[in-house]
């Protein structure tokens, strides 16, 4: 009789082979002939930096996990959970800061061909390779305080810390409250990002399908552009990220009311916090049309 645990261990490892062999074949894929128009190159860059974030989240996220699950415990050492723990807060604001780029990026791509927009339009690929390191100062700083509240199992005796399964959490270290609020700042900067820009790629969706109304209205099936495409994709990809992220938001505030202690509220907040990571470069690879002609060629 297989137990909830092996069953648990078996959706991770599906969820995080997967996911690797999804970021990796996305990575491979806009990575080859990466010479292109400034505008292509631009996207590319970005959804190669996308691929390589959700890669260390499901890395440092996924791994440590899944051999917890598996029976191996107290396999980190206290250097060891700092380091992971960092890397996991590091590699998910990764994720979320491209995600917006990717976002804000496409709204420039589409934007109408107006002066207003036109300098904006020529700028925004040379804007692409600062704003990835942006990313990365970032969130190297703003989660440059998380080792000072986790600690490995054997410095673990005190009372007040939280179960993480391989490591702890000291909640009298540092305040879970102003931990919560900082970061929820933080993330809801970036996710006012995406939602101005969601709405923005609605309405210019909407427009355009007003503007080939007449096609429909025929027997021809109009030709789709690359950027609606992509834009399209972006929308879903972004629909996802707000879902898993709304959903998983409820079970972290009642994993962290019980001090840890629910089990199946810790596996659910697991769940949703790389199921995006796994999902997302599926979403791209189906998007992209010179994607599925590149695979042709080879």
């Amino acid at each position: 009789m297989i137990s909830h645990s092996e069953i648990l261990g078996i959706i991770y490892v599906i969820i995080f082979i997967s996911g690797i062999l999804g970021n990796s074949l996305l990575l491979y894929l806009y990575s080859i002939n990466f010479s292109s128009d400034d505008r292509r190159r631009s996207f590319k860059l970005i959804v190669i930096h996308l691929a390589f974030a959700n890669t260390m989240m499901l890395l440092f996220r996924g791994i440590p996990k899944v051999i917890e699950i598996w029976g191996w415990k107290n396999f980190l050492n206290d250097i060891g959970c700092k380091l992971i723990t960092y890397l996991q807060r590091v590699s998910r604001g990764l994720s979320l800061c491209s995600t917006s780029l990717l976002s804000v990026f496409q709204v420039t791509s589409i934007s109408p061909r107006s002066p207003r927009w036109a300098e904006l339009k020529a700028r925004s690929p040379k804007c692409v390779l600062p704003c990835c390191f942006f990313c990365w100062i970032l969130n190297l700083l703003i989660d440059v305080f998380v080792p000072l509240y986790v600690t490995g199992p054997n410095n673990s005796t005190n009372k007040g810390r939280r179960d993480l399964g391989y490591c702890f959490i000291d909640n009298y270290a540092m305040s879970p409250l102003k931990v919560n609020i900082w970061k929820s700042l933080y993330d809801g900067l970036f996710l006012i990002i995406m939602a101005c820009s969601s709405v923005y790629m609605v309405a210019f969706l909407y427009r355009h399908r007003e503007q080939v109304e007449y096609i429909y209205k025929t027997s021809l099936l109009p030709k789709v552009s690359s950027e609606i495409r992509a834009t399209k994709a972006i929308l879903l990809l972004m629909s996802t990220f707000f879902c898993f992220n709304t959903i998983s938001g409820p079970f972290i505030l009642y994993v962290q009311h019980f001090n840890g202690s629910s089990y199946w509220a810790d596996h659910v907040t697991l769940f949703m916090s790389i199921s995006f990571q796994s999902i997302s470069p599926f979403v791209m690879i189906n998007s992209d049309t010179q994607i599925h002609k590149s695979c042709l060629v080879i």
